[in-house]
């Protein structure tokens, strides 16, 4: 059987490509509005032809799939999940969560935008966000069983109402809204930090 060869060259120019693609589609994604982009918009932007496009990806959706992917595959979020699962107690739990999930945003959050923003109109976008937010979820859980874990979760509260609140308070959309209210990083995380600590652990920045 004939051995397959393989270019290491080759492959790092076709991923350095792909990742001028997806930059291209975030930035006008987000600046000109998923529908009004065309894929040779695109191709200019990327400084490739707009046959390199359509056979790296093939069309709009595929480079909102390969956006998504991306960001789920972000090397921080198996960092911070492996630190909370080492964290012993409530505020460290939160302190994690919060952060990491705000480098997230601030790395993906023009590419967020675009998903929260078309999720109703765009069956397809549609699609691809119910499955991020279901992603999301799975993570979330997981914080709140650490959490629950270190006895660090409020009496009385499920996991699944749990994960509920963290969802609301931590989810992109919560991020972006803020932001768009003209709040910076450092007074957002301050803020949601607390929010959370109280709604999940009852613990306030001031207590003990």
């Amino acid at each position: 059987m004939p051995r397959t060869y393989r270019s290491p060259v080759r492959e790092r120019a076709a991923a350095s490509t792909r990742t001028a693609i997806l930059d291209a589609a975030e930035a006008l994604f987000a600046e000109q509005g998923y529908s009004r982009v065309t894929i040779g918009r695109i191709a200019q932007e990327a400084g490739v032809a707009q046959s390199t496009v359509y056979a790296s990806f093939g069309s709009k959706t595929a480079l909102i799939r390969g956006l998504t992917e991306r960001a789920a595959e972000d090397g921080s979020i198996g960092a911070a999940l492996a630190a909370i699962d080492e964290a012993s107690d409530g505020r460290a739990i939160v302190d994690l969560s919060v952060r990491s999930t705000g480098d997230l945003v601030r790395r993906h959050g023009r590419f967020m935008a675009v998903l929260v923003g078309n999720a109703a109109v765009d069956p397809v976008i549609g699609e691809t966000f119910e499955g991020t937010e279901r992603l999301l979820r799975e993570r979330f859980r997981r914080i709140v069983e650490r959490l629950d874990a270190v006895g660090a979760l409020r009496p009385g509260l499920t996991t699944t109402r749990a994960t509920d609140v963290l969802t609301y308070y931590l989810g992109p959309e919560s991020w972006l809204r803020l932001r768009g209210l003209g709040w910076g990083w450092p007074a957002c995380q301050d803020w949601l930090r607390r929010e959370v600590l109280f709604a999940l652990c009852d613990i306030g920045d001031g207590d003990a």
